[in-house]
This record gives structure tokens, sequence and C-alpha cells, in this order.
């Protein structure tokens, strides 16, 4: 956990290990991997969900070129909405984020917003009617359990995924105890963690903020929080050639162990 951060700010701020006051952490590709939930509400959302059919069912049905063509849209994606790429022809060809932001903006907002509210009704279904299957497509990555324990009460997530989803996973795993507060479905990263600043009454450079998304962390580090790079998400050699310009902090998997919060 080296480097100062854009602009001289989100870094260290304190001893190697120290996570501050308090962790904010992304979910998917951080917390929790997801890639098979996701790939297949992605399917569901552009194809329609069948409720004749079970959960495995319908897994079953998605091919396993799309789930590999999903694979690909996942490391440049940020939202649900990003998410309906997958389902364009031009969507294997996809090799920067600068193709991928360029084929997500040229889609019709409404066409996005049926894909997004259908993706997202049918996570809900899956999620309601069959919780173990739909449960049973998520795991935490290994020792992020034990950061969690060891920070609770000081750790709000800010995801692009659902409130609702993230607390059932929580609790599926026994940490939902150490979870203060969840912005789900959050859009705008930096305005959250400078909410949590404002209301808990911690400055912003004691907020550790932890994504897998290059573009978040460059977004946060700027409001003075202490951004890190999650190595162990969804990322490309294009977003590690970025962070190397632009000197961002990146967190391996193999560090979160030592994090800690200061007071206990």
């Amino acid at each position: 956990m080296t480097g100062t951060g854009e602009n001289g700010r989100g870094g260290d701020g304190g001893r190697t290990g120290d996570c501050g006051d308090v962790l904010a952490v992304d979910f998917d590709g951080v917390v929790a991997d997801a890639l098979k939930e996701c790939a297949l509400v992605t399917w569901l959302g552009g194809r329609g969900l069948d409720p004749s059919l079970s959960g495995a069912e319908q897994l079953e049905r998605v091919p396993d070129e799309f789930v590999e063509r999903f694979r690909r849209v996942r490391d440049y994606a940020r939202l649900l909405d990003h998410f309906v790429v997958a389902h364009l022809p031009g969507a294997g060809a996809v090799d920067s984020q600068a193709a991928f932001d360029a084929l997500f903006s040229g889609l019709d907002a409404a066409f996005v917003r049926g894909f997004t509210t259908a993706a997202g009704a049918a996570r809900e279904w899956l999620r309601t009617g069959e919780p173990d299957f739909w449960l049973d497509l998520h795991t935490l990555y290994p020792g992020m359990a034990g950061l969690l324990r060891r920070c609770g009460g000081r750790v709000v997530v800010v995801t692009a995924k659902d409130e609702g989803s993230v607390r059932a996973i929580l609790a599926r795993h026994g940490v939902e105890h150490t979870v203060r507060e969840v912005f789900g479905e959050c859009r705008h990263k930096a305005g959250a963690v400078l909410d949590v600043s404002a209301r808990w009454g911690v400055p912003v450079e004691r907020i550790t903020f932890i994504d897998d998304n290059l573009a978040n962390v460059r977004e946060v580090a700027r409001t003075g929080a202490r951004a890190r790079w999650a190595l162990w998400g969804y990322a490309t050699p294009e977003h590690r050639a970025e962070a190397d310009r632009h000197a961002v902090p990146a967190l391996h998997l193999s560090e979160v162990r030592h994090l800690a919060p200061v007071t206990v």
C-alpha cells in the first residue's frame, strides 16, 4: 500500500495496516464474487425471465459464450445498466474502456432503463423465490469476512448492487452485524463517502475506501479519502497501466488480513 494517490491526496495517512476510522467498501468484486449471478441476471434482463423454470434451469439456459462475453464486459462496467452491453453484437470485440464507453453511450436511454428494470426484477425474483440457490451464487473473497468483523460497526458498503441483496448475502455469511450502512444502487461513490464523513462526524482523510473499479477509486481519492484499488476484482491491463501512471495505491488480497482500525 504505497503511493500518494492523485494530486498527493488519498495516500496512506497512517500506519501500515491502518484502515482508518471508517472502512467504505464496494461489494461485487471486493467483498463478494458474484460473476455467475451477475451473468444470469444480465441474460434474464435481456432475454426475459420464465417463471415456470427454477433458478438452476434458468442458469443452465445461459450459453457459455454469453458468460464469457459478460466476463469481458464486467471488467469495464460500474453499474447494472452497463451490463446491457453484453447483449450487443460488438461486445466480444471490446478491448478498451473507451470502446466499452462508446458502445454504451450509443444506446437509447429507454432501452437501457428497460434492461435495468428487467434485470433488477429477475434478481429480486431469484432472491426471494429461491433464496438458497441465489445465495449459493455468491462467495466471499478470502479474508473479507475477517476484515468486516475487525472493523465491525464502522463499515459502510458503497455499491451498485441493491441494498436488499447486499444484506441478504452478508447475513448468509454471518457478517450482517458488521455493516453499519449500505449505499445500494449507488451511482456517485465520492458523494456517498462525503456524506458518511459529514453524518458520522469522521474526517474524510480517516475513511479508507476500497473498490476494484479504477474510475471509482480515482474519483473518491479526490475527496481526500484514502482510496485503495482492489487488485482481486475486475480489471484489465489497460487499467493497471493507468493506475501506474497516476500512482493509484493498490491493495492485494493477501494484504487484507493486515488491515485493522486504529482504535477498538
